[in-house]
């Protein structure tokens, strides 16, 4: 059964994103695991980038993974969100690559996404680029052996790629009642976003929620990604929480659209699943995104809480 993860007066469960802890310890670096990698600089255990392996709960797509590149991370171990159309799901794994950083991505049927514990005790490795193969990484591997052998790579160093997709949200759409903004995260807005609809990069999980709570920014609706649902249906457990939330949320086939890209997700994606709000919208499985956008954005504006 799906893990449907409930929270009282439509808040989320805010204890997802840092549970970070040691998974192995060496005299030459630890391997470290995290729910999200937005809160590696707030991370509740140590971290010395240019000696420690990063095990995260998110998807390893390229734009969460420029950011771990640039803090010099000698190792990265994140979710394949189902791998994806054109492989976008493990997109980082080429880009670790292009820096000579290891890199692997963990079955999200193995393992629960935004659960950095689960990962790192249940996770399979799918995916491992050519940097990551020379040190013995393969798919088949547990998370924790794949990690440990990361630990042999040189340690890493600060960079400064620039993200394919952005720092910021960005106008799609503009109407006179508000507008369709794209991200790659969720984490991304800020200030009063009520008459706005998302397309998300992300997958409609737990850790984007906590970064709209965070953050209030509340819109009309949120599309995102469905990671490929996922074991417990974790990828898509974010639409049960801003159904409590009083936000409608849909997701679109991970097969469908690139994950990361915003822009795909609007142009190319076709809905998979919506929750109870969207679905009172108008917005149909089978639909594609940028008719269901159009619709949230006919949404009444909420309340503000």
């Amino acid at each position: 059964m799906p893990r449907i993860l409930r929270a009282p007066g439509g808040v989320p469960p805010l204890e997802f994103g840092n549970r970070a802890f040691h998974g192995i310890t060496t005299a030459d670096g630890n391997v470290v695991v995290i729910d999200s990698p937005s809160l590696v600089a707030q991370s509740a255990a140590p971290i010395d980038a240019p000696r420690d392996v990063l095990v995260h709960a998110a998807y390893l797509a390229a734009p969460p993974t420029v950011g771990l590149l640039n803090r010099g991370l000698r190792g990265v171990i994140a979710m394949d969100a189902g791998i994806g159309r054109n492989d976008s799901g493990v997109g980082g794994l080429a880009l670790a690559d292009s820096v000579h950083v290891p890199a692997a991505a963990v079955s999200v049927f193995s393992a629960e996404m935004c659960v950095g514990r689960s990962v790192w005790d249940d996770g399979v490795i799918s995916r491992v680029n050519a940097t990551a193969a020379a040190l013995g990484v393969q798919p088949g591997l547990s998370t924790q052996e794949a990690a440990a052998l990361m630990l042999r790579a040189p340690h890493g160093m600060p960079r400064h790629l620039a993200n394919p997709e952005g720092d910021s949200d960005f106008l799609i759409q503009a109407t006179e009642d508000g507008g369709i903004y794209g991200c790659w995260s969720m984490g991304l807005p800020r200030g009063d976003r009520a008459r706005d609809v998302f397309c998300v990069g992300t997958p409609v999980d737990t850790t984007m929620t906590v970064h709209m709570y965070n953050h209030n920014v509340l819109p009309r609706g949120v599309i995102g990604s469905d990671g490929g649902f996922g074991r417990a249906q974790m990828a898509i457990a974010g639409l049960h929480i801003l159904q409590d939330m009083g936000i409608a949320c849909a997701a679109v086939s991970h097969l469908s659209a690139e994950l990361g890209n915003a822009r795909g997700i609007h142009r190319e994606g076709i809905i998979s699943v919506a929750n109870r709000h969207a679905e009172a919208a108008g917005v149909r499985t089978g639909m594609s995104a940028r008719d269901a956008a159009a619709l949230l954005l006919r949404r009444a504006v909420q309340p503000a809480p």
